[in-house]
């Protein structure tokens, strides 16, 4: 699922980033890198708000969309 399709306040991981090198790179600069993870805090008509190593960082729904993520796992 992509970021923009993954549910808000749970943590997700990154599986991917598919972008292009640039947007790819940018997106590194700020901590969404492949195993990062991450949670969603808010979305209004695809704009969001994340949480990624104690920062917020706002994105628009076309990031949103090439940020490839899955369920984390909840350790007991």
């Amino acid at each position: 699922m992509t970021l923009l399709q993954a549910p808000q306040g749970e943590p997700v991981l990154v599986i991917r980033v598919a972008a292009e090198t640039k947007i790819r790179k940018h997106l590194e600069n700020l901590g969404i890198t492949s195993g990062a993870e991450f949670t969603k805090l808010s979305a209004s008509d695809g704009n969001m708000i994340v949480r990624v190593h104690g920062s917020r960082i706002a994105l628009n729904r076309d990031l949103a969309e090439t940020i490839v993520v899955r369920k984390a796992p909840i350790f007991a």
